[in-house]
């Protein structure tokens, strides 16, 4: 199987999941939120390195896209609105 392929059936097991963690009924109600940012950071990253090409990238590149995806996530998971 050719790896693009695997990486789009990935995306969507991962998507299928996020939208079932998103629908949990939690009493503590940061842990869905947080399961659904790992995924969404993690889907970014597949989607960034092998849709665009960025695996072939130096590696500062790499790095600066990794960081700014992890930074963009714990911006919105402090400041989303998420109530502890």
């Amino acid at each position: 199987m050719k790896r693009l392929t695997f990486v789009y059936i990935a995306l969507i097991i991962l998507t299928i999941l996020s939208t079932y963690l998103s629908g949990m009924e939690i009493s503590q109600m940061w842990i869905p939120a947080v399961l659904v940012m790992l995924l969404a950071v993690f889907k970014f990253i597949l989607v960034v390195l092998e849709y665009m090409e960025m695996r072939q990238a130096h590696g500062i590149w790499k790095f600066g896209v990794i960081f700014l995806a992890v930074i963009s996530a714990m911006i919105v998971g402090i400041f989303g609105g998420v109530q502890l």
